[in-house]
């Protein structure tokens, strides 16, 4: 249905709609028809989603976050949830559906220096200039503001940040982005998405600048979303963090239960108009736990190729096994390899896990050591309280550590 219409869009419509609006109608059916090349449906598209119609039945979450951003007294926003439970998907969808500005700064990698940061806003700030060039008089207004200040260069819809001495200071960033809101008449929202992964001396550097920003700046609101949420906790609930004692209101992603797992797959499928077999999506849904984003990748996995389930499985834990390994990589001890798996072979006895990281290890060690790995594990959200993996396939793959 949105092909002839994009046809007839790209033939010359301007014409008839005004320059303006057939950028606009193009620009979305444009989107529409690759999620439907991909995969045939809109609902399985890997990517975050950006429209209500496609959010699959988030609606108090979506209600409640766009209550928030509307409420001109909110100045901080938290969005929490576990992995892959359409934290992204959320926030992006309410702005668009509100219209409202808004810098996108994806920090899912873990930056570690100043020039990572830099490039990451450098990129934050191409994509703002290209996602809003329709509208000339905050562009504009953007655009002018940025190139008076020190240290950043912008060339068409590109903007490149200096990261040496000459650098612009974040709080430098926003006062102008604060000013320019203001002239215009919008309020302008930063995204920090996967916020935890900004730690050390370069996260305590945003985190200042986000609290002098919410003290003295009246036209900007900020989104931090994270999927670790005790690392997350950790910078609006530590005494030494700039971000402490600050007011905020918070959003929280879940799983789906079973029956809204199933019906968000039988209604994927309806979109490609495959039938799959209803014990096989039984046997998915017991498998996946609910979890929207491994869901996702099933459904586009076995619309795509038609693809049986232990080779989608299979490909989602060697994707897993990279995050873990990361994870891992990041850690001085060895230990955290044994004890993940032992938990995902059920060891969850405090003896027992004890005993047999002491085998492992060949000599006895003190409660404490096993105490700080799992509250590690706890505070990334690997495991929950129960030492329990609150991911399926994280489980799986722990088991092959």
């Amino acid at each position: 249905m949105y092909l002839p219409l994009l046809l007839f869009l790209e033939l010359g419509s301007h014409n008839v709609l005004g320059v303006g609006t057939g950028c606009l109608l193009v620009r979305f059916l444009r989107f529409r028809c690759e999620s439907y090349f991909r995969c045939g449906s809109v609902l399985f598209d890997v990517k975050p989603k950006v429209r209500k119609a496609d959010l699959f039945d988030f609606d108090e979450e979506f209600n409640r976050l766009f209550r928030l951003i509307t409420n001109s007294l909110t100045r901080l926003i938290i969005v929490r949830g576990l992995r892959r439970t359409g934290k992204t998907s959320l926030i992006l969808t309410v702005l668009n559906e509100l219209g409202v500005p808004y810098v996108f700064i994806d920090v899912r990698e873990v930056v570690r220096s100043r020039r990572g940061l830099y490039e990451v806003l450098s990129r934050a700030l191409s994509d703002f200039l290209r996602r809003y060039s329709l509208r000339r008089a905050l562009i504009d207004s953007v655009v002018k503001a940025l190139s008076s200040v020190r240290g950043v260069g912008i060339h068409g819809f590109e903007v490149v940040l200096n990261w040496g001495r000459d650098r612009p200071l974040l709080s430098e960033l926003f006062r102008e982005f604060d000013r320019v809101s203001g002239d215009v008449g919008v309020r302008l929202v930063i995204v920090i998405d996967e916020a935890q992964r900004l730690s050390g001396p370069v996260g305590v550097e945003v985190w200042n600048a986000v609290a002098h920003a919410y003290d003295f700046l009246n036209n900007l609101l900020f989104i931090l979303s994270g999927s670790e949420m005790g690392v997350l906790g950790s910078i609006l609930s530590n005494p030494e963090s700039p971000l402490f004692g600050r007011a905020y209101a918070e959003v929280t992603t879940r799983k789906l239960n079973r029956d809204e797992s199933l019906e968000f797959l039988r209604r994927g499928f309806s979109e490609v108009g495959i039938e799959v077999d209803e014990g096989e999506l039984e046997g998915v849904v017991d498998g996946l736990d609910g979890v929207i984003g491994w869901l996702t990748y099933y459904g586009y996995s076995r619309s795509v190729g038609g693809r049986d389930l232990d080779s989608i499985i299979s490909d989602a834990v060697g994707m897993a096994r990279q995050e873990l390994e990361n994870f891992i990589r990041l850690r001085a001890s060895r230990r955290y390899r044994v004890v993940l798996r032992l938990l995902a072979l059920d060891v969850r006895e405090w003896g027992l896990l004890k005993r047999r990281l002491e085998d492992y290890e060949g000599s006895r060690i003190s409660d404490r050591v096993l105490h700080d790995i799992l509250t590690t594990l706890k505070r990334h959200s690997i495991i929950d309280e129960n030492l329990e993996f609150t991911d399926p396939v994280i489980r799986e793959t722990a088991r092959e550590l």
